[in-house]
Parts: C-alpha cells; sequence; structure tokens
C-alpha cells in the first residue's frame, strides 16, 4: 500500500510542461499495517518525486542532507508509533513548511541574504502539531524575501515559464507537483490565495488569529495569517481538522447564498476572467443558488490605494528594526526600500488602519446577516498565472481587502484559461471557517 494516493497524469501544455501528480489525503494506509514498510514507502516515494521533479520547479530552498535527514525522521516516528497508533492521523505523510516558519533542525532563511543564524529561531506550535499528527518535514519551501518582494526560483507545475504565485510559491508548486499532498504558508495581501488561484490548489487561509503564529518570522501582525495548501476540498477539510485549533465540522442541508461585491472591487479582473466568472455564477444559478449584490462597506479608493501596503510597510519596519540596524546592506532593493518607508509612517496611522480592520470585520458580518449571504465569491486573482519575465508574482486586489478584514478565505481550483489554472474565491465572516468549507462543499461540487 502506498503511503498517499499518487495518480500521475501528463498536462498538453508543450515542451514547459512537468509531469504532475495527485495526491490526497482522504485515504490513508493504517499505520498498523506493516508501518516500517508503509513509511519507508513514504520516504521512497517522495524523494523519488524530487530527483524527478525539484530540477524543474525549485519548490524547496535546497538542503544538502535531505535523504539523511529523513531517515532519521523515519527512525524517530517508527520509535514513537507503536504507543501512538491512534493518534497519528497524518503519520508519514510529507509536509512541505513555507521558509518564514522556524522548524527545528533546519535553518531559518527568509527567502533573504541575512545570516540564518541571526533569523533561526525554536519551531511554534504549529510544526510541533504536525509532528505529533505523525508527518515527515519534507522541507523548507521557497518564499520571496521576507513574504514581501524579491526574485524567486520556483516555476508554476502547469508550465515553467510562469510564475506559481508569491509569496508561499513553494508551497503550492509543492503540493500541485505532487511533491507532497499537504503544504503550509502565511499570507498577508494574497499570498496563499494567488499561489493556490495559479497553481490549481486549494488554499485556505483561515480568519486572523485562529492559528497561532508563534514559531514564525511576521511580515505583518496585523494581517498574517498561516495558510494550508492541498489539491483537493476533501483533503482541505482533513488538514483543517487537525491543524486549525477548536475545529467543529459544520453540514448544511441546502445551497449558499452568494453575494457578490458591488463597484470597483469586481473591475479589479481581466475581460477573460470577468467572463469566465460571470459565466460560472450562471451556472450555479441555473443549479439553484442565489446570488444577491451588495454594495459594500469600504471606500473604492481604500480597495486599489496604497492605504494596505502602507499599514504592512509601517509594521514591517517595526519589526525588522534591530535586524535593519545590522544587516541593512544585505536587504534587497525591495524590501530594504519599504522598510525605509515604513519607518517614516506615523504610529497614529498605524493605529487607525487597526481600528480600520475591526470595524470593517464587524460591518461585513452585519451586512452578511442584513442581505441573508452566507458566503462572498469572486475570482481569486485578476488574471491566471503571468511569466516569469514579467516580474509578477500576482495581484493583491482581489484577496486583499477580506484579509484586511481577517475573513476566512478559500481558492478552490474551478477553471483553466490557456491551459492555467484560475481559483474560484470563497470568502466567510470572521470566525465561521468551518462554515465557509461546508458552504464552499456544495460550490465546490457543482462547478
Amino acid at each position: 500500500m502506498a503511503p498517499y494516493i499518487i495518480r500521475d497524469y501528463k498536462n498538453d501544455l508543450g515542451d514547459d510542461t512537468v509531469q504532475l501528480a495527485h495526491s490526497s489525503l482522504t485515504d490513508l494506509p493504517s499505520i498498523e499495517e506493516n508501518p516500517d514498510i508503509i513509511l519507508q514507502q513514504a520516504v521512497k516515494l517522495y524523494l523519488q518525486r524530487v530527483r524527478q521533479l525539484e530540477p524543474q520547479i525549485h519548490a524547496f530552498v535546497p538542503e544538502v542532507h535531505l535523504e539523511a535527514r529523513l531517515a532519521i525522521e523515519a527512525e524517530r516516528l517508527l520509535a514513537s508509533s507503536a504507543a501512538m497508533a491512534d493518534k497519528l492521523a497524518l503519520w508519514g505523510i510529507p509536509v512541505a513548511i513555507k521558509d518564514l516558519l522556524h522548524v527545528d533542525g533546519l535553518p531559518t532563511c527568509a527567502g533573504s541574504a541575512l545570516p540564518p543564524e541571526v533569523l533561526t529561531d525554536k519551531e511554534g506550535s504549529l510544526v510541533r502539531r504536525l509532528r505529533a499528527l505523525g508527518v515527515l518535514i519534507a522541507g523548507k519551501t521557497v518564499t520571496e524575501e521576507f513574504a514581501y518582494n524579491g526574485p524567486i526560483a520556483t516555476r508554476n507545475p502547469h508550465n515553467t515559464e510562469h510564475t506559481p504565485g508569491g509569496s508561499s510559491a513553494g508551497s503550492a508548486a509543492a503540493v500541485a507537483a505532487g511533491l507532497c499532498p499537504l503544504a503550509i504558508g502565511t499570507q498577508t495581501l494574497r499570498s496563499v490565495i494567488a499561489p493556490a488561484s495559479f497553481c490549481g490548489v486549494t488554499g485556505f487561509k483561515p480568519s486572523y488569529g485562529r492559528v497561532p503564529l508563534d514559531g514564525v518570522i511576521l511580515l505583518s501582525p496585523s494581517f498574517d495569517t498561516i495558510g494550508i495548501f492541498t489539491q483537493d476540498l476533501p483533503s482541505m477539510e482533513v488538514a483543517a481538522a487537525h491543524l486549525v485549533p477548536d475545529w467543529t465540522p459544520r453540514q448544511v442541508d441546502r445551497k449558499p447564498v452568494l453575494g457578490i461585491p458591488r463597484g470597483v472591487y469586481m473591475e479589479l479582473m481581466s475581460p477573460e476572467v470577468k467572463a469566465t466568472f460571470t459565466a460560472q455564477i450562471e451556472h450555479l444559478e441555473q443549479l439553484g443558488y442565489q446570488v444577491r449584490y451588495a454594495d459594500m462597506p469600504w471606500e473604492d479608493e481604500f480597495i486599489y490605494g496604497d492605504s494596505m501596503l502602507r499599514f504592512i510597510e509601517g509594521e514591517m519596519a517595526r519589526g525588522h528594526a534591530s535586524w535593519f540596524e545590522h544587516y541593512a546592506e544585505l536587504y534587497g532593493p525591495p524590501v530594504r526600500e519599504a522598510i525605509l518607508r515604513g519607518k517614516a509612517i506615523a504610529e497614529d496611522e498605524l493605529d487607525g488602519y487597526r481600528r480600520k480592520q475591526w470595524v470593517l470585520r464587524e460591518e461585513l458580518k452585519s451586512l452578511m446577516v442584513k442581505e441573508g449571504i452566507d458566503i462572498w465569491v469572486s475570482p481569486a486573482q485578476g488574471g491566471t498565472a503571468p511569466k516569469v519575465a514579467d516580474n509578477n508574482t500576482g495581484w493583491s486586489g482581489m484577496p486583499a481587502i477580506w484579509g484586511f478584514a481577517g475573513c476566512p478565505t478559500l481558492s478552490l481550483p474551478s477553471a483553466s484559461l490557456e491551459g492555467l489554472p484560475l481559483g474560484f474565491q470563497c470568502i466567510g465572516s470572521f470566525g465561521e471557517d468551518e462554515w465557509l468549507l461546508a458552504w464552499a462543499r456544495e460550490v465546490a461540487r457543482d462547478l
């Protein structure tokens, strides 16, 4: 029995296509059946996929002693499996971790040139939780510098001339390529939803603060949220149930009422994406979904202005103050310039943004109740994955405002434009993550 399900297929996308694989968390073996053999298969299969695909995808931060480290991890896992057989729900599953999260035994580089010994700290509660569930740490995945901006080596598994998105580039690409069935990322403005959309995988950003952020290098503490990548929604439901604290699955007996914002928000996309989304909504309406258009409790200028970016840069400047004092010359130009801009932003302005976050969160809750909306929907991105040569890893327009409000968001693989994936974004009310996934189950089935 394989340690996790692999089904190979080949997409007809030309010379820049790599072989992809599908990995599910919904059909896992019992560790009571030859655990040593199953674990050996897990390591062997993962290493085989890495050798086959990683030279083209570059999802992971290079690790010289990968095979030796995995062997040690497997030995430790086998030693604990006998006593913990009924608790290791993700036993033997390779899990990729974005290189902003500390992992004991691995350096933290955060996509930067700063000395790893300066950045690296003890792993936090999420990584400890993963270990307690019996996973194999597949490795650290590539991120843009400090999750803000900067060049990345990672390529989109659907077409290696295109970006996988940022900043959780490596995590999304690793899942899309079948290197591992589960990966962890983070999101500030778009860093889970964009790469999930571009790579054709499921990406989930829980409500702000729902998953602890200890053991994570933060970009903007008022925004940053842990994110999860899987290849399908059933796998995401398994992952969320085990990784999101106090998770209580919900069941629904009707189709959700879908909300679509009025105003400039729905103009932040290409004509092709808008046409695709319009067709999807018409299809859902034909299946009996109710769709309600709503005037939103935000100013249009806030959506496409620089306020959210100023907020992030101001918080980043404060979070990096000590490192920047000693290593300013080691920061890449985009991050260095952002920190310098952020230092000039007054604390009163940042406090104003934080108050606005809370107000918008409550206004969105009230609006959903008033209009009878179960979830908001939109395209996950304004376009498909740009070419690497375009030096663009995604757009913040579609996911950013929901992240500002702290709402849970989900990107579902739903369409393809000229051979590249496009995600369908579902957004729930703050703190109602379980309901979001329950409603999205209906949408995913009907899309």
